[in-house]
């Protein structure tokens, strides 16, 4: 920022080595440019100050943050994180609720929507696309030859 106000500091003092005077209509505009480049100057210099400030004070959320979630976490496998489908949502549940006999919905707090459903068993069956049905059925009625 420096830069910014050692340029308009040294425009100041040109014009006051070339003696413009301000009493001229060439002397009032130069006059006031530099007046409003002074003051942008200042308030970009504000601006990075609180920039800077801004900065420090997200990073030490960040950072506290990712030490709480750390914490309630853990590192060691305890829960399951999703996304919802609809909202782009992250959640976590305790893994856990998978070894229950009951029937869960965890439900997204963000949308509401049924983001996961545990049905208190395991019946997976595999879902065929459309290649593995024409695939399945050519085998199983070949064409004749």
């Amino acid at each position: 920022m420096k830069d910014i106000s050692e340029k308009v500091s040294y425009l100041q003092g040109l014009s006051e080595g070339l003696n413009i005077r301000e009493g001229s209509p060439q002397g009032k505009i130069i006059s006031g440019i530099l007046s409003v480049l002074d003051e942008i100057a200042d308030s970009i210099k504000d601006i990075e100050e609180d920039y800077e400030e801004l900065k420090d004070y997200v990073e030490n959320i960040d950072d506290d943050l990712m030490d709480l979630e750390e914490e309630w976490l853990g590192d060691d496998g305890k829960f399951v994180q999703t996304r919802c489908s609809n909202c782009g949502e992250i959640l976590h549940f305790e893994a856990d609720i998978l070894d229950d006999d009951d029937s869960i919905e965890i439900i997204c707090p963000n949308c509401d929507e049924v983001v996961f459903v545990h049905d208190g068993g395991f019946d997976f069956e595999p879902s065929l696309n459309d290649d593995d049905i024409s695939s399945k059925t050519m085998m199983e009625n070949p064409s004749p030859s």
